[in-house]
């Protein structure tokens, strides 16, 4: 997809670098320099931000700006949004001899805050300009390096002339006030200047306070976990060495502060890790006294030793490694239900205290239900949560840098857990289709090599109802392994495509196993795109379609149809004459109906009347075949010259549910996607990101809007230099498109090129089960009141299920607008589990619209 481009901001401290000649644009030394700015598509600055010049964190010269907003916390304000912005046109609108824009921040407030910036020239929107973004802790600083070139050349600006520079924040948590100063221009040969001597001794001063404090802090907080530990003389042995190491940070970070040159820029991050280690130290606590509570009912091997803890977490959760650890469950057993044919999981996570832990692995046995029906220990897989490295913060925001929950690594079952890792295994229940409903009972155990460790109850409720084996719910989704190098990393990414082990040439090897992989997660083998050497793969296809999993698949990408006789003929032997015997050959297979064609990827209103025409000619030449876009027509076609279109598909926070059911009524369909946006608060599919997400919007949001399908640009975006084949900490390189960490990436790329799943791409497919629940139970509804005799009959029934159907608001109120709890989309599926079995009669299958099969 053509996508806003969000760069990797380098925060350097750059006071070594040798001075060199920069063109300053903004250095705030006169009034004018602030007068320049206003609010959008007015002359005069909005009352609800403040730019006054001032003495303090002058990059250069005497003056900084300091830019004042007060906090605006959405969910005081029924989670309406305020985005603060301020924009100008530069003194110096000739950018093309420049490569990098250099820019100094400071944030002198108590609170996190973030700094965003649309550049853009004359002839293009400012939203579709090139966009960066800059993350400020509290109290410190950043000297922010913006790759302009690229970014520039991304979104198709010309540098001779650009026109806008338009500055916004994003709900600030607090009262902001950040100091911006000495904005340069910098030459490809042109190194960063640097800082002076009294920006230093300012930096120094305004994080000495929390630099003295740190001690105190660090202090204080142990006191009180020792209180808190006083009965476990276990959890006070392992505390005194914790505190040791934060009182060895604390003293580094008082020799930064006391060498009063450039030291000083990387104190905040240490306050930072000082305070994060403390916090994590009090988690871990919490977390080893509350299994002290249940350990003597599943310890097993005494050697095990106090010094081990096991909590469970759900699917929904994602268990950061070493950053600190959630408040996972601590209890005797674990529970989880599922429909037949459905797969659903929970994870496991072990985390020892004092020492490293060998071969450790999670075990299950067979289950049995009351009357001895066995569920097999074989339909249960118990494999290794992976970890990826983020090095930077993206552009839509992290809390945190470092390692990442991400692969699940199903070649791998056991691994050794170092002392203070959380190590979470993935426990994945696979109900059989012909499986007997019922709740069966066993035992789960946690194993260091051979021994028994620890031992849980398990009970896994199978209901009686299946989810299907194609997806609820239309897809359009790419899986064309490639990789997207930035300017740093071409040159070697160039070599590596050269090698048939670098991921996207070395899973070719397993085609099929993809193909199952992706048909097993409601995805078609399939593309949006023309690629040059991609076509639909009949083979698979059909292989899929006799199996009863084949979903959606594209004939081809399709273009505007230009004017003329010239476009004509062009378009005939470029477009029609490509597709046709593709179309000729889906038709030949019996499979014509699961075919679309898409095009026009997110085509401007310029566009339309090519895209009319396109569309137009592709309904004369493949009749039956419906024809999508991403278009940019948020009327879909209502107010526009495009009505031969069949399908719609905008971006989630466009879709208009109301629009939607009356273009229905003219036979076309509205789907909605997501990729790089919509970033918070709407739902997205990023590392970062709660793996709720995921699972509500392909689950309740889509249950409570009905869209008619979901598109997705790409799910292979692979930048690794190899596959990965070890664990659980990965090389595996997170970084997708740009400098996003798994936009356009859902899967990775096992041992020889073979198909690994992300937790992302687990919480996809448990949202569309959840969605086939609440299309069951809808089918069932219809079922009843189209028979007056069965409406008379269950009518109590019919009332309450026509209640269950009603996705409640705290589930999703509104697209942006969501729960985050697992608990409560645990709730409101169980809901409509419970009615589909109080019905008191089969279940139907459904097909792959999610309409009923009759």
């Amino acid at each position: 997809m053509k996508v806003r481009v969000a760069l990797v901001i380098c925060l350097l401290a750059m006071g070594g670098l040798q001075v060199s000649a920069s063109t300053v644009l903004f250095d705030f030394e006169k009034p004018a320099d602030l007068s320049i700015w206003h609010n959008e598509g007015s002359t005069v600055l909005g009352a609800d931000k403040q730019l006054t010049q001032s003495e303090l964190f002058a990059a250069s010269g005497r003056y900084s700006m300091l830019l004042q907003t007060p906090a605006w916390r959405p969910q005081e304000h029924g989670g309406a949004q305020r985005w603060p912005a301020f924009e100008g046109t530069p003194p110096i609108t000739d950018w093309s001899k420049y490569d990098r824009l250099v820019m100094s921040l400071v944030n002198v407030t108590d609170a996190p805050q973030k700094l965003m910036l649309f550049i853009t020239d004359s002839k293009h929107p400012t939203r579709s300009g090139a966009s960066f973004r800059v993350d400020l802790g509290p109290r410190s600083q950043a000297q922010a390096v913006m790759s302009i070139r690229k970014a520039f050349a991304d979104q198709k600006l010309d540098a001779r002339d650009i026109k806008t520079m338009h500055f916004f924040t994003e709900d600030p948590p607090e009262d902001m006030a950040i100091h911006i100063d000495r904005l340069l221009l910098l030459q490809p040969d042109e190194a960063v200047p640097p800082l002076p001597t009294a920006y230093y001794r300012q930096i120094g001063d305004l994080q000495k306070d929390a630099a003295l404090q740190l001690g105190q802090t660090v202090s204080d907080s142990f006191a009180r976990m020792r209180q808190t530990a006083k009965d476990s003389p276990a959890a006070l042995k392992w505390l005194a060495d914790e505190q040791a190491k934060a009182e060895g940070r604390v003293a580094a970070v008082r020799t930064l502060l006391a060498r009063g040159d450039e030291s000083v820029l990387g104190v905040s991050q240490e306050v930072a890790a000082v305070n994060t280690e403390v916090a994590h130290a009090e988690s871990l606590l919490g977390l080893h006294l509350s299994f002290d509570k249940v350990r003597p009912a599943v310890q097993v091997d005494p050697s095990a030793g106090a010094e081990v803890a096991v909590g469970f977490a759900t699917s929904m959760e994602k268990i950061l490694p070493r950053a600190g650890v959630p408040a996972l469950k601590t209890r005797r057993s674990a529970r989880l239900a599922l429909a037949q044919n459905e797969k659903e999981s929970l994870q496991v996570v072990v985390l020892p205290f004092e020492r490293d832990l060998k071969q450790v692995s999670v075990q299950v046995t067979d289950l049995r239900r009351g009357d001895g029906q066995t569920f097999s220990a074989s339909n249960i897989d118990t494999v290794l949560v992976g970890y990826v490295q983020t090095k930077a913060v993206p552009p839509y925001g992290s809390s945190h840098v470092g390692w990442w929950p991400d692969p699940i690594l199903n070649f791998l079952h056991e691994a050794d857990v170092a002392r203070g890792d959380a190590q979470a295994f993935w426990v994945r229940v696979h109900a059989p289709k012909n499986q007997a409903p019922g709740v069966y009972r066993g035992k789960l155990k946690v194993m260091t090599g051979t021994t028994t460790a620890f031992a849980f109850d398990l009970s896994v409720q199978v209901y009686g109802f299946a989810t299907p084996e194609v997806s609820p719910l239309p897809m359009a989704i790419t899986f064309k392994p490639g990789d997207h190098p930035m300017p740093d990393t071409q040159a070697q990414q160039a070599e590596y495509r050269k090698s048939p082990d670098y991921p996207i040439n070395a899973w070719r090897r397993h085609k099929s196993e993809w193909a199952d992989m992706l048909a097993d997660y409601y995805i078609t083998y399939d593309s949006l795109y023309g690629y040059t050497d991609w076509a639909p793969d009949f083979v698979e296809l059909k292989r899929l379609h006799d199996e009863g999993r084949l979903g959606t698949f594209n004939l081809g990408y399709y273009g505007t149809l230009g004017e003329g006789e010239a476009a004509a003929k062009s378009w005939q032997t470029g477009t029609i004459d490509r597709l046709k015997p593709r179309y000729e050959k889906a038709k030949e297979l019996g499979i014509l109906d699961h075919a679309y064609i898409y095009g026009c990827d997110e085509n401007p209103k310029d566009a339309f009347p090519g895209v009319q025409r396109a569309a137009k000619s592709l309904k004369e030449h493949f009749p039956g075949v419906p024809i999508m876009t991403t278009t940019y027509d948020n009327t879909y076609g209502q107010e526009t010259e495009i009505k031969s279109m069949d399908a719609w598909c905008p971006l989630t926070p466009r879709f208009d549910a109301t629009r939607a059911a009356e273009v229905r009524k003219l036979g076309r369909e509205v789907w909605w996607y997501i990729c790089c946006g919509p970033h918070h608060p709407y739902c997205n599919m990023f590392v970062e990101y709660p793996a709720t997400e995921g699972r509500v919007l392909m689950g309740a949001q889509t249950a409570k809007f009905r869209p008619d399908g979901f598109l997705y640009y790409q799910i292979s975006i692979w930048n690794s230099s190899k596959c990965i084949d070890s664990g659980p900490f990965t090389d595996w390189d997170p970084r997708s498109w740009t400098t996003y960490h798994g936009d356009g990436s859902w899967t990775c790329a096992g041992p020889d090129g073979t198909p690994l799943p992300t937790i992302r791409l687990e919480n996809f497919r448990d949202g569309l089960e959840d969605y086939a629940y609440y299309r069951t139970l809808e089918a069932m509804v219809a079922q009843v009141e189209a028979s007056s005799e069965l409406k008379a009959e269950k009518s109590e029934w019919l009332t309450k299920a026509k209640q269950a159907l009603q996705v409640p608001d705290s589930v999703t109120k509104s697209m942006a607008v969501y729960t985050r709890d697992p608990a409560a989309i645990y709730r409101y599926r169980t809901r409509l589990a419970a009615a589909i079995e109080a019905a008191g009669m089969p279940a139907p299958e459904l097909w792959a619209d999610g309409s009923p099969r009759h």
